[in-house]
């Protein structure tokens, strides 16, 4: 534990010091934030992880999934160009903490209504995906698995359009987006999105906010475990051009709602990912109500993601071989599977105006045919059972900006 905190903290000594030592440069805003976060899985079996974006550590307590250092630069080279630079340090699906640029881009306002951006972005595949790093932002201490997990890809390498325009008494942004991007997949795994285009419709006032998004894209998917390499040996080509290669498609359509009148915050939302190979379809929704009662805020969240389409089908006949080819495939196909359920109780304090301490009580259940999104076998995956699992769990963060 101690040794992830001492990586987390030194990751970003070398590119703070550089950043800060060019603080007096004319133009240049420089900001930071970060979260210290711990999070105890009441099962010796299990441990927590984000798929995709950690790797699944032996530690409990883990300090790892939630733990964040970030800093960002905003450079303004004239009224209508700037530019945003964000380096960020997290534990990444190989289990490092390499820094790397979560926002690189250049933005450029071609009237008073349109701005275009060009480099590397935030994918806005959520209503909440620009703050996702940026934790003091949201009320919880990660956003819910059961709608955010259906998506890891976090970068946009690309271009966008943000066109803004009233419409009564709201504000409207259309959202126009197209590039690509990649991940990392523990352990050794990779997937990327090319050819991706969407559009998102933002619409907003003093109150409410209101968010509709589609995206599609061509994937490629390669997974990278041991236990993947001995299913391969197991099928039929034919099998396995179903789950692992480069001619998948997939869409992700998802839409949200916040209410926030500075008393009671309200937020739902719902996403859906339909793929036609090597990933499942499926669906997820999410309901988070909080009422503040001046600096604290108590919330409660509800949340459950469901499979419309496991990754692949296939009947196996021969008499030797056959029933082993089943059992394997229907291992992988279970351990895609994020479907489960949840109820999270929690408290937000925010006794500085730059710092919050979150504490929140999970309780998790997973199906009959599922992993779940939010666990990962502390041992031997063959050997761990992780259907119809209920797990509770207990998180810890103190989220800061500078």
């Amino acid at each position: 534990m101690t040794r992830r905190l001492a990586a987390l903290g030194s990751a970003l000594l070398l590119t703070l010091s550089a950043t800060f030592a060019h603080a007096e440069l004319p133009g240049l805003q420089l900001s930071g934030f970060g979260t210290l976060g711990m999070v105890f899985t009441g099962q010796s079996d299990l441990r927590f992880t984000n798929f995709g974006i950690d790797q699944p550590g032996s530690d409990n307590p883990d300090f790892a999934p939630d733990s964040v250092l970030g800093v960002q630069a905003n450079m303004v080279f004239s009224p209508s160009t700037s530019a945003v630079l964000q380096l960020v340090s997290r534990e990444n699906p190989r289990g490092n903490y390499d820094p790397r640029a979560t926002l690189a881009f250049l933005s450029h306002s071609i009237s008073q209504d349109a701005t275009v951006r060009l480099g590397r972005m935030r994918i806005p595949f959520f209503m909440l995906s620009d703050s996702l790093n940026i934790n003091i932002s949201n009320p919880w201490i990660r956003p819910p698995a059961e709608v955010y997990g259906l998506n890891p890809f976090t970068d946009l390498n690309g271009i966008d359009l943000l066109y803004r325009t009233r419409v009564g008494s709201a504000d409207l942004e259309i959202h126009p987006y197209m590039g690509q991007s990649s991940i990392t997949i523990y352990s050794s795994g990779s997937a990327r999105l090319t050819r991706l285009m969407g559009v998102n419709l933002t619409l907003s006032t003093e109150q409410l906010t209101v968010f509709v998004g589609h995206g599609e894209s061509q994937l490629t998917l390669h997974w990278g475990d041991d236990n993947f390499t001995v299913l391969e040996s197991l099928m039929p080509p034919e099998v396995n051009a179903k789950l692992s290669g480069n001619d998948g498609y997939t869409t992700f359509s998802s839409a949200g709602f916040q209410w926030d009148d500075s008393e009671w915050l309200l937020i739902g939302e719902y996403a859906k990912r339909t793929a036609s190979r090597y990933v499942n379809s499926g669906h997820g929704w999410h309901l988070t109500l909080g009422r503040r009662f001046g600096n604290i805020m108590p919330y409660v969240t509800i949340a459950r993601q469901t499979q419309d389409r496991a990754v692949a089908q296939a009947t196996f006949t021969d008499p030797f071989i056959g029933p082993y080819q089943t059992a394997a495939l229907e291992g992988f196909l279970i351990s895609r599977n994020g479907a489960q359920r949840s109820i999270t109780v929690g408290s937000r304090w925010d006794f500085r105006r730059d710092t919050a301490l979150k504490v929140e009580f999970s309780h998790i259940q997973s199906t009959g045919n599922s992993w779940g999104n939010s666990f990962f076998p502390r041992g031997d995956p063959a050997l761990t059972e992780l259907r119809n699992r209920s797990v509770n769990m207990l998180g810890v963060a103190l989220d800061v900006t500078f």
